[in-house]
This record gives structure tokens, sequence and C-alpha cells, in this order.
């Protein structure tokens, strides 16, 4: 599998599968319908096992970020990919308030009101 370069956590390197759902659901239903089918001579329900395997393997056929888990591994070469290689676009726009300016003196003194309303007694 060729190195790929996630979306969420920027981690470049090869995806990990993932697993198809749990095996034991599947055997579970696999046995019952092989035992419904043999006990009452209805061999067309071995389609339904046969069906749900075949979603499981296709919907779960995806590939995770092994260090985020998410499925948001995209191909290097792409447009995505080499956006994420750019590393995150955050613009920090926060500017702190500067000390020793009229709200900073205001706050120290306890003259939290504007001088027209009444102080309250």
């Amino acid at each position: 599998m060729k190195d790929r370069v996630c979306t969420s956590c920027y981690h470049v390197g090869k995806p990990i599968k993932q697993g198809a759902g749990s095996f034991f659901v599947d055997a579970m239903i696999w046995m019952t319908f092989i035992s419904l089918s043999i006990l009452s001579a209805i061999f067309v329900l071995m389609i339904i096992p046969v069906a749900w395997t075949l979603y499981h393997l296709w919907v779960y056929d995806k590939t995770t970020c092994p260090k985020c888990e998410r499925i948001a591994m995209v191909s290097l070469n792409s447009r995505k990919g080499r956006e994420a290689l750019n590393g995150p676009k955050w613009v920090v726009s926060y500017k702190a308030p500067e000390a020793g300016k009229e709200e900073g003196e205001k706050q120290r003194r306890g003259d939290d009101h504007d001088g027209d309303s009444p102080k309250a007694v």
C-alpha cells in the first residue's frame, strides 16, 4: 500500500485496513441460516448470509489512519493530499489587551461604572 496523508491529524504513512465487522456475528448468521435451510429444505435462504457477508465486505472496505483511526487518509498526489502536506491553515486572531491601559486601571481601582449611573449603596 502506498503512503498516504491523513487530513485530520496530518500523519504521513501507510494506512491500516478497517476490520470487516464482527466475525462472530457473521458466523452466527451463517450457522443460523445453514441450519434453517437444511431443516426446512429451503436453500434459497442461503442468499441472506451471502448478501450479508458481501455487504460487510463492501461497506467496511476502508482504510484508516493508524494515529487517529479516522477514515481520512488520502493519496499524497491528490489535491487534498498536497493541501494536508502543507499543514493546518490556522490563523490566530486574538490580541491580548495591553497592561496599564484605561480598562486595566478601572478594574484595579474598582471603578467599574462609567460615572453617569448612580453608585449602589
